[in-house]
């Protein structure tokens, strides 16, 4: 056999290897962790119509489907230490966040100062823009949550005292309300929350109440929400 024969051969050959194994560029994977970048911005003039004037309190972290894996990703700190600089305790600031806490790290009771959620995972009440992240696995889903309380912001049907006499003793006003969405860590993913619900006006509750009737301006507490994985 001539010898461009015995090449040629060997060419047709690779050629029929390749289109048995597939020689196509592999699809890039991402190398190591993912991070789920938060990115949130408050509006100043809602909370500043609040009673006291001050930013919210709010809680960000991540759920595995199944609601067993839970990781806090931030909280501020008066909620999240359990500090509130001398001032009216509040154990309706962030209760569905502090059940959820409570679960993750298998303590019972709100975080106190002698015993606060990480400082890793807590930090000063931002006035407006703020931004936060996480790593996760790569290609991993995750539900997230939002949870945002304003102290104060009384209306009609969240006064200082309801129709029947019953005294905000918190003064609490609209209640916490809760975001949720979803995301998988594949970097450029991107998503925004939906509003599913609140907890309630006088009582620490561990579950989210769907009827969002009477809550008004806390609804716009958040001027934008965004979630993207980096």
């Amino acid at each position: 056999m001539k010898c461009r024969d015995v090449l040629s051969l060997c060419a047709c050959a690779c050629l029929v290897f390749c289109g048995l194994i597939g020689c196509r560029n592999p699809v890039a994977q991402p190398a190591g962790p993912v991070a789920l970048q938060f990115s949130l911005s408050l509006d100043p003039q809602v909370y500043a119509h609040s009673h006291y004037k001050k930013p919210p309190q709010f809680a960000i972290w991540i759920e595995d489907a199944a609601g067993e894996k839970i990781r806090t990703v931030w909280v501020t700190e008066k909620t999240g230490a359990g500090n509130w600089g001398g001032k009216t305790v509040r154990p309706v600031s962030l209760p569905y966040w502090a059940s959820r806490w409570q679960k993750e790290t298998g303590r019972s009771g709100d975080p106190t100062p002698e015993n606060p959620a990480a400082d890793a995972v807590t930090g000063a009440t931002p006035k407006q823009d703020f931004t936060c992240r996480t790593e996760v696995p790569a290609a991993t889903k995750w539900d997230y949550f939002i949870e945002v309380n304003v102290s104060g912001d009384f209306n009609d049907s969240f006064a200082a005292v309801s129709k029947d006499g019953k005294q905000d003793r918190n003064g609490n006003g609209q209640p916490s309300i809760v975001y949720k969405g979803q995301i998988t860590a594949r970097p450029g993913q991107c998503s925004k929350p939906k509003l599913i619900g609140r907890t309630d006006q006088f009582e620490a509750v561990n579950s989210i109440i769907s009827d969002m009737g009477g809550i008004s301006n806390a609804k716009d507490l958040f001027s934008e929400i965004e979630i993207t994985a980096r």
